[in-house]
Parts: C-alpha cells; sequence; structure tokens
C-alpha cells in the first residue's frame, strides 16, 4: 500500500532552465514566422496579452492600438508596441513598448547597453528595475526568468527630463512586475 501526504507551500512556482515557448492568444494574429524563437524564449511572460484592457486604460494606454512589435520573421525580441490615449496622429504624444529578448542578469544588461544614461536602480514589487532616460524617451527594465523585459515611454514633445516619460515607463514595467514570473 502507498501513502501520501499533501501539504501547502507558500510562494511562486519557480521554473528551471530554459522557460521554452510562450502560451497564451494574442490579441492580434501573428504576421511574423518564428516569433517565439532561441533569442525570444527566456521567459514564458508575454507582454501583449499580459494586461487587461482597464489596467492598459487605468496607465493611460488605449488597448485597442496593441500591434506586434517585431517587423522581421525570426526577431531578436518580441513584444508589443501601444498608443497613449493622450496621441493623436495630428499632434503625437505618448507612446509605448514593452519586449522581451536579450538572455542576461540585469547588471549586465546594463553594462551591454551602456551608452544609456541609468540612473540609480528601483525596486518594484521587490524585484530591480533599472532606468534611463534619453532623447525623447525613459526605459524600465528588469529581469524575468532568463530574459530582460524592457518598457519604453516616448513622447512627441517630452517633458524635462524625461520625468513623465520615466515615471509612465516605471508604472507600466512595475505592473509587468506583477505578472512577469
Amino acid at each position: 500500500m502507498v501513502g501520501g501526504c499533501t501539504m501547502t507551500v507558500p510562494g511562486q512556482p519557480v521554473t528551471s532552465g530554459k522557460p521554452g515557448a510562450v502560451a497564451g492568444p494574442l490579441p492580434f494574429n501573428p504576421t511574423i514566422a518564428e516569433r517565439t524563437n532561441d533569442r525570444t524564449d527566456g521567459t514564458t511572460f508575454e507582454p501583449c496579452s499580459a494586461y487587461s484592457d482597464a489596467e492598459l486604460r487605468g496607465l493611460e494606454i488605449d488597448p485597442t492600438t496593441v500591434e506586434d512589435a517585431a517587423k522581421v520573421d525570426s526577431a531578436n525580441y518580441r513584444g508589443c508596441h501601444w498608443r497613449g490615449s493622450d496621441y493623436s496622429a495630428a499632434r503625437g504624444g505618448t507612446q509605448y513598448s514593452q519586449i522581451v529578448g536579450v538572455e542576461m542578469p540585469l547588471d549586465r544588461y546594463k553594462r551591454y547597453m551602456r551608452t544609456l544614461p541609468w540612473q540609480a536602480d528601483r525596486t518594484a514589487h521587490g524585484r530591480s528595475l533599472a532606468v534611463a532616460a534619453e532623447n525623447n524617451y525613459c526605459i524600465a527594465a528588469f529581469r524575468a526568468e532568463l530574459s530582460i523585459v524592457a518598457t519604453r515611454a516616448s513622447s512627441t514633445n517630452p517633458s524635462p527630463g524625461r520625468t513623465v516619460e520615466c515615471e509612465r515607463a516605471v508604472a507600466f514595467a512595475s505592473l509587468a512586475i506583477t505578472k512577469a514570473p
């Protein structure tokens, strides 16, 4: 006779090794061959399908503007672009992107992207968040499983020091952190 017991273990499941393919429906029909490939499969997190419309609207992002960030087959990253609720074709406005790609620790990513003016790291939901502002945008990046998730907020008319763009990028990345493994 085989006996057993059950017990509840607190916390979240953690994967070991390479996470593999991404699951879940996308909010568009992908036209990019090998959208998920050996350069983009370092995390199961999928930015394009991670959020509800209400969550995006809460960040002043128009969920109806979602589009694939990849533009070539077998791209080096996967993710999506969105327009802010302030965006118009005539005046421009805020645009967002969130992509998954490079497989490396966050400190190595910052060295890899050394031309960016990195600020002191921040912490969001217990995870490190790297932030850099340049030109008309701000980027906020964190590690999910083996990959870097980079969130970018850009504006046609950037704020002084890109403070508004950084607030928006950090807010969107912070939401992503709550959903990414």
